[in-house]
Formats: structure tokens, C-alpha cells, sequence
């Protein structure tokens, strides 16, 4: 059996009545009005999940009593989500389309550059070339905002490489990467960590591509602190991790 479109909706909402009951239960149980601040993000597939995950552990620093339910997708999903109040904030590289009259146009918090990577095996294949052209690589999925960035560059500098996998999910194309099946873009404020978890080496080309990345709410979505401390966190952990 598998869940219709409807079903998928229910089950959205089921989770927040759920997590709302826990939290009802919390405050009764402990005889105050404050409980456990809930908050449902969604975060776009190609969001760096060690960024994400530094701008959880901010938060949660600066509110230990935070909840944070995350919800991955792309942004064709997480958006319609925001508007039916299914999540609370969304972290994505592309805005909302104007046409999503209740949710704000989004803000940018921050511009990624991005390099490639790959095994050492790899990278010395690689050797000093001024393109990727017929290179073995590991791809963000068609649909994704930095595909498309890449296809341009790919146009302008050379000829397009040789794509072995496309990924939603970066984690797993950088495993992939570490086993020798090509390159792999990397944005640039995460880059040392990823080479290091993964056993990766930078290769020496610069393609002068940049991802933005967007926090985007609905237009009466900030209802308590939670929200706001997750927002004010991500605005700033671009900068934050941006010269490492």
C-alpha cells in the first residue's frame, strides 16, 4: 500500500497534532505555562547537512529547551508545505516563486562558493586541467538550483564531464566520491570537513560558482521564540563558517 497525495497531507499534520500533544503533556506534567518550544523546519536537499547541523547546535545553545523537528525535500515540496503550515521556516538555495501569496519573498543569508573534490586516486588523474570536460563526476540532481549553475559553467569553460550518479542527497555522493567514482562538488564553508570526514582532496580549479541560500517564513509564521532564534542563528552561520 501506498500513501496518496491526501494521505502524505494527513500524516504532515498528524505529526505537528502529535508533537503539540507531547509538549501539552510536558506543561501539565511540570505545572508551568512555558513547554518545549517546537519548531518544524524544512530544509532543502541541497542545504549542506554539516551546515545544517552547526546551525542546530546554535540554536539549541542559545535555547536548550529548543525542539526541532527537520523535514528534507525539495523546495517544490517544502514550500506549498510553509504556506499549509505543515513547517515553520524553510532553508533553501532558491525562493519561493511569486506566486505564493502568504509566504514572504525570503531572506538571503548567504552566498556559497563552491569547489570539487575527490579521492586522491582521483585528483591525481585530475592533474592541472583548466576544465572537467570527460572528467568523471558526481552530480546534483537535474532539477536542483546549482545543476543548472554547473550545466552553464560546464557550457562556458570547456565541454561537460563525464556524470557517473546524480544525487538529491550529498552525503551520499560524497561517499561515493571517497570511493573513487569521480568528483563531486563541494560548497566552500564545509569544504575542509568534508574532505577531512571523507578522505577527499581539493582539486585545483576554481569555477567561480556561487549557491545562495534563503530562510524563508510565512507571513505570520514567527509565533514564538523557537522560530526566531533559528532564524537569527541561520542568518548568521553563513558568515560564521565562511573562513574556515
Amino acid at each position: 500500500m501506498v500513501l496518496s497525495e491526501s494521505g502524505r497531507v494527513v500524516v504532515r499534520y498528524a505529526e505537528r497534532i502529535f508533537s503539540l500533544g507531547d509538549e501539552l503533556a510536558e506543561v501539565v506534567k511540570r505545572g508551568e505555562p512555558g513547554g518545549p518550544a517546537t519548531v518544524f523546519l524544512g530544509l532543502a536537499d541541497a542545504v549542506p547537512k554539516l551546515l545544517a547541523s552547526r546551525l542546530l547546535e546554535r540554536a539549541c545553545a542559545e535555547m536548550p529547551e529548543l525542539r526541532v523537528t527537520v523535514r528534507e525535500g525539495q523546495p517544490g515540496e517544502l514550500f506549498p508545505a510553509l504556506a499549509a503550515h505543515q513547517v515553520d521556516l524553510v532553508i533553501a538555495n532558491e525562493p519561493p516563486a511569486g506566486s505564493m501569496k502568504n509566504l514572504l519573498p525570503g531572506v538571503r543569508i548567504g552566498r556559497l562558493g563552491v569547489r570539487f573534490a575527490a579521492s586522491r586516486e582521483v585528483a591525481k588523474k585530475f592533474g592541472r586541467r583548466k576544465s572537467m570536460a570527460g572528467f568523471p563526476f558526481l552530480s546534483p540532481a537535474r532539477e536542483s538550483v546549482l545543476r543548472r549553475e554547473l550545466e552553464q559553467w560546464w557550457s562556458l569553460s570547456g565541454g561537460a564531464p563525464d556524470i557517473r550518479a546524480e544525487f538529491d542527497d550529498s552525503a551520499a555522493m560524497f561517499e561515493l566520491a571517497a570511493g573513487g567514482l569521480g568528483a563531486a562538488p563541494v560548497h566552500e564553508p564545509v569544504l575542509k570537513d568534508v574532505c577531512r570526514r571523507y578522505g577527499l582532496t581539493v582539486l585545483p580549479l576554481k569555477p567561480g560558482i556561487e549557491d545562495e541560500l534563503f530562510l524563508v517564513t510565512g507571513e505570520r509564521q514567527y509565533s514564538h521564540a523557537g522560530i526566531e532564534v533559528l532564524a537569527r542563528c541561520a542568518k548568521g552561520m553563513i558568515e560564521a563558517n565562511s573562513g574556515e
